[in-house]
């Protein structure tokens, strides 16, 4: 449910804020006045958040501007004033939905600074910026990333919202969508038709590198990697190498490898440590073990815990991806 959530407010980050007030129009409570209304407590807490030095440094911390803090807060009190000054809803419920939203405003706007890349953070970075959110709501201590059980009754609505959810992000950022999705589809193609240039460019910096060499490489580029070190030798450098989301193994099923016909084995001069790391949720990654065979390379998962595209950027703020990389390249056994 929680990467559910954070799907849907991926696509629309006041998703939860718009069912809660449609939930309120449901359920069509009479509304008892209160000595304070849900907005009258947050919106000032949300005004306060610019000058949070925890929220702040968090938020710095994972690669947001406090631009972005600002604006995000902005838009949320906004959405609080006009559509649940008068919710019928826990004040509870309505902080920790306002949380989620104020993170994920963020995290688009940070999107769109990063362009096609996206915001690079996991699912603990999530956690952290939730946690001093929530704080400084006045809602400590409350379940991250998940719809409470008070207002359980959204997840009905939350789940069949997903079509116009997504819908609402295309019509409102066509373009913007567009051009995200055009770099790599364009870097994948041009690649496919000029990639001696990049390959000549690797093989350049292998030769200038001091021996051992571990080459790390992610996306597109460990399919060059991949080309490269089956077309050329330089195991006299090379001692590992590192694929993190790779298509290679799926190139090399559609016969479409530069390197190497659909059938063909590795080399003999090929790394004979071939690591390739992957998020299941990652759509970019594909792992190889069943493709090359478990004896040329070694596929490692990671659950990032972000959601399809969002997956194959965050493996380089997840810390059990260094942790791991780490211990597996300095603390094992060397030749």
């Amino acid at each position: 449910m929680r990467l559910a959530s954070w799907t849907l407010l991926d696509a629309d980050p006041f998703a939860e804020l718009r069912l809660l007030a449609a939930e309120d129009d449901r359920r069509a409570e009479k509304y008892v006045p209160r000595d304070e209304a849900p907005a009258e407590d947050l919106c000032p807490r949300l005004d306060a958040l610019v000058s949070n030095s925890t929220v702040l440094e968090t938020a710095a911390e994972h690669g947001l501007l406090i631009d972005e803090v600002a604006a995000a807060a902005q838009d949320v009190s906004d959405i609080l004033a006009m559509t649940l000054r008068e919710t019928t809803s826990p004040l509870s419920t309505v902080r920790q939905v306002t949380a989620r939203a104020v993170v994920a405003a963020m995290l688009v706007s940070a999107d769109q600074r990063w362009d096609a890349a996206g915001a690079s953070v996991d699912g603990s970075a999530i956690d952290a910026l939730l946690e001093v959110v929530l704080s400084a709501l006045g809602e400590p201590g409350a379940a991250l990333g998940i719809v409470s059980d008070v207002t359980r009754p959204v997840w009905l609505p939350f789940w069949r919202s997903a079509e116009w959810t997504a819908s609402w992000r295309v019509r409102r950022r066509r373009s913007e969508l567009s051009r995200q999705a055009a770099p790599p589809i364009g870097d994948i193609l041009r690649y496919q038709t000029r990639g001696e240039g990049l390959r000549l460019h690797i093989s350049e910096v292998l030769k200038a590198a001091p021996a051992p060499v571990v080459v790390l490489a992610h996306s597109l580029g460990g399919v060059a990697c991949v080309d490269l070190l089956a077309t050329e030798d330089h195991r006299d450098k090379v001692k590992a190498l590192v694929t993190v989301g790779s298509q290679a193994p799926f190139l090399y099923e559609l016969d479409a490898l530069s390197s190497l016909s659909f059938g063909d084995a590795l080399p003999s001069f090929f790394p004979q440590r071939w690591i390739n790391v992957y998020d299941p949720r990652d759509p970019l990654a594909y792992v190889g073990a069943g493709v090359f065979g478990p004896d040329r390379v070694t596929d490692v998962a990671f659950n990032t815990r972000r959601p399809l595209l969002r997956a194959h950027s965050a493996y380089w703020d997840h810390a059990p991806f260094y942790k791991w990389l780490d211990k597996e390249l300095f603390d094992a056994p060397r030749d």
